[in-house]
């Protein structure tokens, strides 16, 4: 059947149980012929919530899992907040007196250092500022710390 046949067979069936005239409901019938909900229902109206919380809420605490979760998510609200508040502060590199014409390893193979000794020499030059730097940094290229490498950086855009 098409979707307009299947609405028109519905529309048949309504007419005939309606028996073609609009349905009215009339309350004080429906009151006497259902006396017994009715009753029901004004006890369950007149009764007030005992708890003072809503029904989603009381399911919620009913289950002993929710109840769990609810203890778990409190526990971690506050590890967050407490580490937040007393937990370790930041770490403050030691910091020592500039050595005047010291210039650090990690300074000296940025790209800025390394293409200003490209211009001024060439490849040559460029292989000499290498081996300056890694003779200052000595045989542990990898140990160049992130703070150094952002402060150089600072540093450089400082003055740039």
């Amino acid at each position: 059947m098409s979707e307009r046949k299947d609405e028109r067979w519905l529309d048949e069936q309504l007419r005939r149980a309606v028996a073609g005239t609009t349905p009215v409901f009339d309350a004080r019938v429906w009151k006497e012929k259902h006396s017994r909900e009715f009753q029901t229902l004004l006890r369950r109206s007149a009764q007030p919530d005992r708890s003072g919380m809503s029904r989603t809420v009381r399911l919620i605490l009913s289950s002993s899992i929710a109840k769990l979760a609810i203890a778990a998510a409190v526990v971690a609200a506050m590890g967050v907040i407490l580490a937040g508040r007393f937990g370790p502060g930041p770490d403050l590199p030691v910091t020592r007196a500039p050595v005047p014409g010291f210039v650090s390893p990690a300074r000296m193979v940025s790209m800025i250092e390394l293409s200003a000794a490209f211009r001024r020499g060439g490849i040559d030059e460029l292989d000499r500022q290498c081996e300056r730097a890694m003779e200052r940094l000595g045989p542990r290229p990898g140990s160049v710390s992130i703070q150094e490498v952002l402060k150089d950086i600072m540093t450089t855009n400082g003055k740039g």
